[in-house]
């Protein structure tokens, strides 16, 4: 995708904000149809019943008594933690841009954006946010011809893309630190974490300034510094396929995360302890796959050894490091006693 004509043309608008209202927006792809199950398959659709009984467990090792699913999109991994007996004593809360979907538990509790929801909602919580930093819209910067990082502006109804003005100074210094510059090449490209770094803050922040404090967990695609994606990764879905990234609300835009640089916007916010790992590691501690290994025994019969199968063949979609195994884990602990 690098390499865009260097001309602006009067249709064409930054893609923070055309990202922002194609998803978000009134007709915005997560604001109306079916909701993201429809169009794209995360580890929360793969395997529900296992992600939940690991976040049980971790609720339980971190003494959380609440589970806040931020960007809960229909509430499936909420439904899935209501049925598993290990939190019947755990409240459990979600938020999304949608108003509360019609078949959710009674126990669970709901909130139709950040701004609504409770304090309380974070006090001695485990807050989630699965798949969710992916899905926030981030300026796009792109090398030019002459070495400079020019902002990319983006055609809202075909996807078409032109060079704007140079980035601005806050972009810059954001990529200064955690995406620096030097050595790329015309036509490679930034995706600028500043909106994740702000929202991830912003949900270690409420937790810390509450009585208990509590967990923080973000997963999702992610890379670190030396290991950038040379032309980034903004992309679209749509039906379960990847599509060209049209900001026209008919497709989810999507682009890895600068996981590392939200982290440290996390210990600015007032996070004590910080965990970066993988999706494959941090399950496996959790007991997924433990159980039933990939070259394990099956015993029993019948129903028993199908349902065996079926384990192992969810677990092993989840801990494959090539797919949802390599996702990146952010665990941090906010406020209350540090455990260190």
């Amino acid at each position: 995708m690098g390499g865009v004509a260097s001309t602006t043309e009067t249709s064409a608008v930054p893609w923070l904000p055309a990202w922002d209202r194609a998803l978000y927006g009134p007709s915005g792809f997560f604001t109306t149809g079916q909701g993201p199950a429809a169009h794209f398959r995360t580890a929360v659709h793969a395997a529900p019943e296992l992600l939940a009984a690991a976040l049980a467990r971790l609720a339980a090792e971190q003494s959380c008594r609440r589970i806040l699913d931020v960007g809960s999109g229909r509430g499936e991994l909420l439904v899935a933690l209501a049925a598993c007996p290990d939190v019947d004593a755990v409240q459990l809360h979600g938020v999304d841009v949608v108003a509360r979907p019609d078949d959710l538990p009674d126990r669970i509790g709901w909130s139709v954006g950040l701004s609504t929801t409770p304090e309380d909602a974070f006090d001695g919580a485990l807050v989630v946010a699965w798949e969710l930093l992916d899905d926030v819209p981030c300026t796009v910067l792109e090398v030019d011809d002459d070495g400079v990082l020019r902002e990319v502006l983006v055609d809202v109804g075909t996807g078409e893309e032109t060079l704007g003005g140079p980035g601005g100074d806050e972009d810059l210094a954001w990529c200064a630190r955690w995406w620096p510059d030097d050595g790329l090449e015309p036509g490679e490209r930034i995706e600028v974490g500043r909106p994740r770094d702000d929202l991830w803050a912003d949900l270690v922040a409420r937790t810390a300034r509450t009585p208990r404090g509590g967990v923080l967990l973000a997963v999702d695609y992610a890379h670190r510094l030396g290991d950038r994606p040379p032309y980034g990764t903004l992309t679209g879905f749509r039906a379960g396929r990847e599509v060209l990234p049209v900001p026209d609300g008919s497709c989810n835009l999507t682009a890895h995360v600068a996981l590392d640089a939200a982290a440290a916007a996390g210990e600015a916010a007032g996070a004590t302890e910080t965990r970066l790992t993988d999706q494959r590691t941090a399950l496996r501690e959790l007991g997924v796959g433990t159980g039933v290994g990939p070259r394990g025994p099956v015993t029993g019969s019948g129903p028993e050894i199908l349902r065996q199968l079926a384990e192992r063949s969810r677990a092993g979609e989840l801990l494959d490091r090539n797919s949802l195994g390599g996702f990146g884990w952010l665990v941090q602990r906010a406020g209350g006693r540090s455990r260190s």
